[in-house]
């Protein structure tokens, strides 16, 4: 009886823990971790948490994600950080950092904005919309070292 009751708890345990276990692979957080604190120069250290601000004076909450845009196997990294402070009336600021050919990772937009990546591409990279306030939003593009505008309304 007692090894019977033990093997039932071992076994309801198992199943109590197995969603745990299955969520998201900790291999793929513990390296997009790594890629995201390499890119913006250790300022986000996570997928998403808070981080103080100094032009705000306040802490602010911010979402990473790790991304290949361009296909070629190397990660790209957005960063959205909610709030006026930053955001203005969008109430997001957005940044993408690109790895470039001498191994520094640089910026690309840092600005107030809600980004969409489009279909369309130039050089590899998809044209990305940066939505906001307003009917206008303007869409920009790799031209084969950073994006650039390319057009005004989409």
């Amino acid at each position: 009886m007692f090894i019977c009751r033990n093997i039932i708890t071992i076994l309801a345990l198992g199943l109590l823990l197995s969603p745990l276990v299955q969520a998201a692979p900790l291999s793929n957080t513990v390296v997009d971790v790594k890629i995201i604190a390499e890119a913006t120069g250790g300022k986000f250290k996570a997928i998403s948490g808070k981080y103080f601000e100094k032009a705000c004076d306040e802490s602010l909450d911010y979402t990473a994600e790790v991304v290949d845009l361009n296909g070629d196997g190397r990660p790209e990294v957005f960063i959205t950080v909610d709030g006026t402070c930053l955001g203005g009336i969008t109430g997001q600021y957005i940044d993408l950092y690109i790895k470039g050919r001498d191994g520094r990772w640089k910026s690309q937009f840092g600005f107030p904005g809600i980004y969409n990546v489009l279909k369309t591409k130039n050089k590899g990279y998809p044209d990305i919309e940066i939505g906001g306030p307003g009917m206008c939003f303007p869409v920009w593009r790799w031209n084969g070292n950073k994006y650039d505008i390319h057009k005004k309304c989409r």
